[in-house]
């Protein structure tokens, strides 16, 4: 769904901005050749404010009162000459000419300052965390990405949409199922197709799929980050299970192509009793590995009051997902604004209120648990018949936003089609790049060597930050 704001009543336009961020829910902010968009969630998806470019490209920026644009508004600015004459934070976003921005520091007596990166000992992307520090304690961390920036929007500019999803499935690894539906639901607006329950049901089994791979990924970390190894171990073991039977449901273990524009995938749930009779193996394992992990008294006595965030900072950095509701949020995608199977087999929605490793902790956990609920419960309505092949799809000129939760949180996919009906713009808005700066101030006030718990507590993806 999209709202268009017409005429050039900027009055206007900063005022439906500003409410919609006090009582609505933002999910983020874009530019197009066309002018700018700010996307928000309301109870039948998302949808945009948006006016047209002014003639010099001059712009309000709301991160003055939102914190949660910044990174949009920067990123507009650098991409499309979007001209804000007073964002809090004026750094390029990403690197400039080659090398990053430097980075911000806090100074005083006493105060020394420490950098993590960008290059880690870990196989994973690059990103710089630049540390000051009183002794052990973190006054400020300051977090830079974007350093491998691919390009991917302007690589699918001009091409069919239809042939693009393979691009969209492939921005990152972790989320690959949620944001090739959120890039379905889009175009499906657009050709105005009906998709099959059983189809909903199908993709619902695929999107869950993928939570409990990455959560139990995500415990696995935050184990590790506690110090418990055999944690770290059982639960990557667990992972693998799991990203096993991504593979016997779909063909793909992380879920590449299952879910596409019209449908899903002609390899996808081929055989739903191996898989559900391989999902009831794998729950009783988890259940068990579960129970240690939270009945570890060294293990919760690290999560605890680690890293914790608040929920005005949740709140005013616009957080998703178990970040947002580990701080006391309410708002799962999937309950608030219903899609698909998630229409009829309703979701229970998990919360915490101390905002801190822990809570973000147990939200997986119970998020885990109701993954399984979920997926027995559509696997019941599927049956062992195979679902329907993708609808055959004419997608007509226009924009529309699709938007998912993802394990992360909303996974959202803003798509414009010119008159010839090819891509005239992309924009991905992901759970990690909403969720990255709320990992620099939960370390407010943290000591240093806690980073590894508290980033793992999110354990964030780069490669979106770097599409």
């Amino acid at each position: 769904m999209r709202a268009a704001l017409r005429g050039r009543d900027l009055i206007e336009f900063e005022r439906r901005i500003r409410a919609e961020c006090e009582s609505g829910v933002p999910l983020g902010a874009y530019a197009s050749s066309h002018g700018v968009h700010y996307v928000f969630l309301g109870e039948r998806g998302a949808f945009s404010l948006e006016r047209p470019h002014a003639e010099d490209r001059a712009a309000s920026a709301f991160s003055t009162a939102f914190p949660g644009f910044s990174w949009d508004e920067r990123e507009m600015r650098d991409a499309w000459d979007v001209r804000f004459a007073d964002l809090p934070d004026p750094r390029p976003l990403g690197s400039n000419g080659g090398s990053m921005p430097a980075a911000v520091v806090a100074t005083g007596a006493g105060l020394m300052h420490m950098v993590v990166g960008p290059v880690h000992a870990g196989i994973i992307e690059p990103g710089r965390f630049t540390f000051s520090s009183g002794g052990e304690t973190v006054v400020h961390l300051d977090a830079q990405l974007a350093y491998s920036h691919r390009g991917v929007e302007q690589h699918l500019v001009a091409r069919d949409p239809l042939a693009a999803a393979p691009y969209l499935a492939r921005v990152c690894g972790s989320c690959s199922a949620s944001r090739s539906l959120a890039y379905a639901q889009a175009l499906e607006q657009l050709a105005g197709t009906a998709i099959d329950f059983r189809v909903e049901l199908v993709r619902l089994v695929v999107a869950e799929l993928e939570r409990i791979y990455n959560h139990l990924a995500d415990l696995a970390a935050s184990a590790a980050g506690a110090g418990w190894g055999p944690g770290f171990a059982r639960g990557m073991a667990l992972k693998e299970r799991a990203m096993r039977a991504c593979q016997r449901a779909t063909g793909h273990r992380l879920l590449f192509d299952a879910i596409v524009p019209g449908g899903v995938a002609p390899q996808t749930l081929l055989e739903p009793g191996e898989l559900r009779r391989s999902l009831q193996a794998l729950q009783s394992s988890v259940e068990r590995y579960l129970e240690s992990l939270f009945g570890n008294p060294s293990v919760v006595a690290r999560w605890e009051r680690a890293g914790a965030v608040s929920r005005k900072a949740a709140r005013a950095f616009g957080a998703v997902g178990p970040t947002h509701r580990a701080s006391g949020g309410k708002i799962d995608v999937r309950a608030f604004a219903p899609y698909g199977a998630y229409r009829r087999i309703r979701t229970s929605v998990a919360s915490a209120s101390t905002g801190d490793a822990f809570a973000r902790c147990a939200i997986k956990r119970d998020e885990l648990r109701e993954s399984f609920r979920l997926i027995g419960a559509a696997l019941a309505n599927v049956g062992d018949a195979r679902p329907k092949a993708a609808a055959t799809m004419r997608v007509e000129p226009g924009a529309a936003t699709g938007v998912v939760e993802g394990p992360r949180g909303a996974e959202i996919v803003a798509v414009h089609v010119d008159e010839t009906g090819r891509l005239s713009r992309v924009h991905v808005i992901s759970a990690s790049y909403r969720n990255w700066p709320l990992v620099a101030r939960a370390m407010d006030g943290n000591i240093v060597p806690d980073f590894p718990l508290v980033n793992k507590s999110f354990n964030l993806c780069y490669a979106c930050a770097d599409r």
